[in-house]
């Protein structure tokens, strides 16, 4: 190919790619924005979400967020107890359970790193409820998404909150249910986990 169509044939698969990307960010946005709307025009909070799940399953909370399914926004809340692990899926407009999933037990689905982060957790003397509780206490705002993490050998709950079109992400200590840190995260940003 010679140099004068080279040229504008780079220019224009440069310019269909950042068309491209920024379409992807566009949709990225919109899936955020959707989920943001969904989570603090829902009925049901997070915490509520959690107690239901803990009442159906028996177990303990592990994480917590909104899920988007066949059309519809769902809390997914995962519970962990000494046998077994189970989904649990809550319409947020209801407070009801919509299905629930168990994944078996618990030697076929955690490994040695998971039975230890659920030892942990069957331990402490923190629930996944009372950090939402806290971290929204302390921030003011509305938790959109919270889980049980093992950050450098060190129990912690992590919880993200919506306020003022900002996500901030409270790290609060499990033994204690101290305030680790605060961390204020993009505009509509957010973990996908």
């Amino acid at each position: 190919m010679s140099r004068s169509k080279l040229i504008p044939a780079t220019m224009a698969a440069i310019i269909a790619l950042a068309t491209a990307g920024a379409a992807l960010a566009a949709t990225g946005e919109q899936e955020n924005t959707a989920e943001m709307s969904a989570i603090l025009g829902a009925k049901t909070s997070l915490a509520e979400a959690i107690a239901t799940a803990e009442k159906q399953t028996g177990g303990r909370a592990m994480r917590v967020d909104l899920e988007h399914k066949k059309g519809a926004y769902l809390y997914f809340v995962k519970t962990v107890s000494k046998d077994k692990v189970t989904e649990v899926f809550i319409d947020p407009a209801s407070g009801k359970v919509t299905r629930t999933e168990d994944e078996g037990l618990i030697a076929k689905v955690f490994d040695t790193e998971d039975r230890s982060e659920f030892k942990n957790l069957a331990g402490s003397s923190v629930t996944l409820g009372s950090a939402v509780a806290t971290a929204e206490h302390d921030t003011g705002g509305k938790a959109v998404d919270a889980r049980f993490e093992n950050e450098e050998g060190k129990m912690r709950y992590e919880v993200e909150v919506a306020k003022n079109n900002a996500i901030q992400k409270v790290v609060i200590d499990s033994a204690s249910g101290k305030v680790l840190k605060v961390v204020t995260a993009e505009e509509g940003e957010h973990s996908e986990d």
